[in-house]
């Protein structure tokens, strides 16, 4: 294509976890490095467990994270991790902002690794990539997660609070489908979160409906939302989201991969119905390494398929660096 440069270059990512964003490469040898029995002793079946091809729906998706997140669960391999990302981002992708989530509860080991160590080291790497690229703006989201006690919550988020001015920008909310969840028990730390001044995005519409998309824009009162590609079935919580500005993260292939689209076709069909309801979104990849995409493969993807134009991804593209948390 020949804008391409100009197109997509110069990127920003606002949703990407951490934990689907390493090579396989580099997590067999943290893994070997800590001693770890892996599900696979032979490296290439280990990759097949680390990427996904094809589609393998949402509850198969989320079992993947489990053991990304346990071979990523020492200080030291966050802070390689933490630096070795957005560098790979910035030299390969063109990305100069990059939003980085991870959970730190999901690292300590059952409480065996203390939060402090693991973010403190995560902040670090994240600092030492920007030192070796003054144009790449790097910052860290902390995930809550649905299967978590308020309590345990409100632990992830004192962290945050703690952190904030060593590069913490924002809070999460992720983690699977859990029937005793409820929303309820975050909106007070939603108040704490806003007034501390951190932003809050909230993983909803992916897995869920509209029903909880109403639910959480107006309990916790969301600056953003985690895919939310469910609002297009809801006319009226479209419109609620144009007039309040609350931004969208999609991520194309992961819903894809994760049946939350079933095909092209719908996902067209998605994207113009936001388009035409004014709804504010950004593209992202979710995470690149698992979803075996990158930021630009993304966008190419909805040109290529005539879902969104050239003009549309610059305005998407200056959307996504307004609305990060980083500041």
């Amino acid at each position: 294509m020949a804008s391409q440069n100009s197109v997509l270059s110069n990127l920003a990512e606002l949703h990407m976890h951490i934990s689907s964003s390493v090579t396989p490469e580099i997590l067999w040898d943290l893994a070997h490095e800590q001693g770890m029995k892996l599900p696979a002793r032979d490296y290439f079946e280990f990759a097949k467990l680390v990427t996904i091809d094809g589609q393998v729906g949402y509850a198969d998706y989320l079992k993947m994270y489990d053991l990304l997140e346990e071979i990523q669960s020492t200080p030291e391999s966050m802070f390689h991790l933490a630096e070795q990302v957005p560098t790979h981002l910035y030299q390969h992708d063109h990305i100069d902002l990059v939003e980085i989530r991870m959970n730190p509860m999901l690292r300590s080991r059952g409480g065996k690794i203390d939060l402090d160590h693991i973010i403190v080291y995560t902040l670090q790497g994240l600092e030492r990539a920007s030192l070796k690229f003054p144009r790449l703006r790097t910052g860290l989201i902390l995930s809550m997660d649905r299967r978590f006690s308020k309590e345990v919550n409100t632990i992830i988020v004192d962290k945050a609070i703690k952190y904030r001015d060593r590069g913490v920008i924002g809070i999460d909310l992720a983690g699977p489908i859990d029937k005793k969840f409820r929303l309820n028990d975050l909106v007070g730390l939603a108040k704490r979160i806003h007034a501390e001044g951190l932003g809050l995005t909230i993983h909803t519409g992916e897995a869920t409906d509209a029903d909880e998309m109403w639910e959480v824009v107006q309990k916790l009162k969301p600056n953003r939302i985690g895919h939310g590609i469910a609002s297009v079935h809801d006319e009226q919580l479209m419109t609620f989201l144009a007039e309040h500005n609350i931004i969208l993260e999609t991520c194309p292939s992961s819903n894809l991969q994760t049946l939350a689209v079933k095909d092209l076709e719908e996902m067209k069909s998605n994207y113009h119905t936001l388009l035409d309801n004014g709804v504010p979104f950004t593209i992202n990849t979710d995470g690149p390494i698992l979803q075996n995409t990158t930021l630009p493969k993304e966008y190419q993807l909805l040109l290529d398929n005539f879902i969104l134009t050239e003009a549309q991804i610059s305005e998407i593209n200056a959307r996504a660096h307004a609305a990060s948390f980083i500041r």
